[in-house]
């Protein structure tokens, strides 16, 4: 039984919801070989996959990507060095990357688009926390 079974079994009870792809070991192990990566994240990955769910409010990317690939669009020339830490594992579908601060233990964070880009902690201790939140949240 792995990690995420119970989400696993949701989506599939639920598949009007969900435009999930699973990913192929070798994608897993590419995420995997980053240094400090956490595992349940890896573990989501690989049993759950990338792409939205629940009818878009949230997309999980097939990869981490640095915050900067995602916004530069939007520095408008600014120093935004702080970014340059932060690997996203996703999105809300409004504009705000979620992912992980890599300087402070792999801690997840937003960067608000309409806010300069600011960095703002989640109160999600772990991948995990925030993955079983996002679904709970989303059912009640």
């Amino acid at each position: 039984m792995g990690r995420y079974t119970e989400i696993v079994r949701y989506m599939n009870e639920n598949r009007e919801l969900f435009n999930m792809e699973s990913m192929t070991a070798e994608e897993v192990a590419r995420e995997a070989a980053i240094n400090g990566v956490p595992q349940d994240y890896i573990d989501f990955l690989t049993e759950v996959g990338c792409g939205s769910v629940l009818n878009s409010y949230f997309h999980f990317y097939g990869g981490l990507v640095e915050a900067t690939e995602i916004f530069d669009h939007l520095m408008d020339g600014e120093e935004h060095e702080e970014l340059e830490d932060v690997l996203l594992f996703g999105d809300n579908g409004s504009g705000d990357g979620i992912g992980f601060l890599t300087t402070d233990g792999w801690r997840i964070v937003e960067i608000w688009h309409d806010d300069n880009l600011s960095i703002q902690p989640r109160e999600e201790k772990s991948f995990e926390e925030f993955v079983l939140k996002l679904f709970a949240d989303r059912n009640e």
